[in-house]
């Protein structure tokens, strides 16, 4: 790498360093997995930084890298894919968002919300780990990280109208899980 390119490299990893570590968590669902991913993912992107165009979104182009990671450790058997959503959490976020006990400490938040959060969170997180991967990503990518269908697709390597197949299939699915869930709540109070 070119000396004149260090300083905008370190600008870039700033700058999605936690964004990657949020995507590679909720690929991976574990802190440790997902922290081992981003860094092997800069890595890569580090050592292939000549490949890089910069016309491109560098976020794009990592989270394709991230996912190669994820999709690589799985054929290799490193890993089963479980998903995480603590969207809420400071150590999945890296935002330095309180964490939910801070906020029932502070009255931000009641105990019965939080609850409620708690459980509708865990039934998000066994919906997407039951998800297949190419429709997890989609929907990751598209609902909790908030990339356009075209970033999408240039990451996962196919046209705008598959990730949005995909994510519509994904949506269903945890839709799906959810009507299930319902209804093994119902029978329990009839």
């Amino acid at each position: 790498m070119a000396k004149r390119n260090i300083a905008q490299w370190e600008g870039l990893w700033r700058d999605s360093c936690r964004k990657a570590y949020r995507f590679a968590y909720r690929l991976s669902g574990n802190e440790q997995d997902a922290q081992d991913m981003a860094q092997e993912a800069f890595a890569r992107a580090f050592d292939h930084w000549d490949r890089y165009d910069g016309e491109r979104p560098f976020e794009a182009w990592l989270f394709e890298i991230l996912r190669n990671v994820f999709l690589d450790s799985l054929r290799r058997g490193q890993r089963r894919p479980t998903v995480g959503l603590d969207g809420f959490s400071s150590s999945a976020d890296g935002d330095g968002a309180s964490s939910r006990a801070e906020r029932l400490a502070d009255g931000e938040e009641q105990p019965l919300e939080s609850l409620s959060r708690e459980e509708e969170e865990g039934m998000i997180r066994k919906a997407l780990a039951e998800l297949p991967e190419h429709y997890r990503a989609a929907v990751v990518l598209r609902d909790i990280e908030g990339l356009s269908y075209e970033e999408i697709g240039r990451i996962l390597s196919c046209p705008a109208g598959t990730v949005r197949s995909r994510i519509h299939q994904g949506r269903r699915l945890i839709g799906l899980a959810f009507e299930r869930v319902d209804d093994k709540n119902r029978a329990i109070y009839d």
